[in-house]
């Protein structure tokens, strides 16, 4: 109910996507800041934040931010795929016939704990995971279901919102990247890891949507950008690692980014220092950092203790292995050959070995090459150090779909190469549609 408040304050239907976007997550960091403090403070409780969120929207609303300027009509086609959007929005929308779920019991029992407790305090009674790994997004889960009449409803609604941020970040690079076919956009909605991220209360495309923001912005625009867009993109990657730790090679991407392009302007340098860190605050990661030590008398012993790492550079390098192979294997061949795993859901399936291909037609192409470099070096970073990393797509989205976007952006025009990827898309998009429809049936009738 309190981001319902700031969202309306920050009027985003009347702004540019890319300000819509950046007022939404300006509106969940508030909210975010707001109950660390309260936390911290003793009070007040998530319910009463509502009357200190009313005012707030209300300046928001009649004070700040300005309209957006008019603009001249742009030559440029940045629609979206509004058709397979509904599409998707139909089927996400069926799952809510299902009783609410998550893919991992610590999501729901944060959320229940956020609402007995009224702040983020830990429960040492608890599982460490629910108290550790717990973000932003189990914050706004209960800020929904704390809705007088119809909190249940809205939270078994949970994967309605989060196809919306993500559309709404979409939308954002959709400026950034604006040639492409428009239906050819579709690719980053049929992606089958992501529709299983809207099956089950999951945070993977919560944290993905700014990580994803923050890469296109990478490639586009960080070689020119000035200080202050440094500042508010370095500022979503601190959010976005701070949501979902195993984001931390979107840190070393930016970092490296700026460092080789930028390094002798002091003012890019430091705005790249204090965003980072003013967007871990905003995700809540010192606080968990600060509270983990508190209660557990450790920062990092009780993430130590969850595993899930590669042990030395042999484990790494056969991580590395069976994730390039499960890029293109759609989730059959590292399961034989490596059974007896952990992991769920599914790959990026046929629309990544698509934007692979047509990375490979279209290496002339800067932003093509610049993707696949900040990609690239994302994906081998996160699976030196997972070992599920080729039955955990789920957990590198952004740069998957960084990948699908920028394939997306190549398919104008009458050439050979880009009639040939509108080609291939076709048939990849029916592979998918098939992948997801079969899931879905699944979850309906499981």
């Amino acid at each position: 109910m309190n981001l319902t408040i700031l969202l309306i304050g920050a009027r985003l239907w009347r702004a540019r996507p890319i300000e819509s976007f950046a007022r939404a997550t300006i509106a969940i960091a508030l909210l975010s800041i707001e109950m660390q403090l309260a936390t911290w403070w003793g009070a007040p409780r998530l319910s009463s934040l509502v009357v200190v969120n009313a005012v707030i929207g209300a300046v928001w609303l009649f004070a700040w931010p300005p309209r957006s300027r008019r603009t001249e009509p742009d030559a440029r086609d940045t629609r979206l795929p509004w058709a397979a959007i509904g599409v998707l929005t139909a089927t996400v929308a069926m799952l809510a016939t299902r009783p609410l779920a998550g893919a991992d019991p610590y999501h729901l029992e944060r959320v229940s704990q956020i609402l007995r407790l009224g702040t983020l305090e830990y429960d040492t009674t608890a599982d460490v995971k629910v108290n550790v790994l717990a973000s932003s997004y189990e914050l706004v889960l209960a800020d929904l279901a704390q809705t007088p009449w119809i909190g249940g409803f809205l939270l078994r609604l949970h994967g309605l919102w989060s196809l919306a941020y993500f559309t709404l970040g979409v939308a954002a690079i959709r400026e950034w990247l604006p040639a492409g076919r428009r239906w050819c956009w579709a690719a980053l909605f049929a992606v089958p890891v992501l529709f299983h991220q809207l099956a089950f209360v999951k945070n993977d495309l919560y944290s993905a949507t700014p990580a994803l923001v923050a890469l296109a912005w990478i490639v586009v625009r960080a070689r020119t950008a000035p200080a202050r867009e440094v500042a508010a993109a370095a500022a979503l990657v601190g959010m976005a690692v701070a949501m979902k730790w195993v984001a931390f090679p979107l840190g070393i991407v930016m970092t490296g980014w700026i460092a080789w392009y930028r390094w002798r302007e002091s003012g890019a340098v430091a705005s790249l220092i204090l965003g980072g860190f003013a967007g871990a605050v905003a995700g809540g990661l010192p606080f968990t950092l600060v509270q983990t030590a508190r209660w557990y008398g450790d920062l990092l012993a009780p993430l130590d203790s969850l595993g899930n790492r590669t042990t030395g550079i042999a484990d790494a390098l056969t991580s590395v292995g069976r994730f390039a192979i499960s890029l293109v294997d759609f989730g059959q061949l590292t399961r034989r050959w490596w059974p007896g795993r952990g992991g769920w859901g599914a790959t990026f399936g046929a629309p990544f070995i698509w934007a692979m291909a047509v990375a490979a037609m279209q290496s002339a192409s800067s932003v093509v090459r610049g993707a696949t470099v900040a990609a690239g070096c994302y994906l081998a970073l996160f699976a030196a150090v997972y070992p599920d990393a080729d039955v955990a797509h789920r957990l590198v989205l952004a740069p998957g779909l960084l990948l699908i976007a920028v394939a997306a952006q190549q398919t104008d025009g009458d050439g050979a190469a880009a009639r040939t990827s509108r080609r291939l898309l076709t048939i990849a998009l029916a592979i998918s549609a098939i992948q997801i429809a079969r899931s879905l049936w699944l979850y309906l009738v499981g």
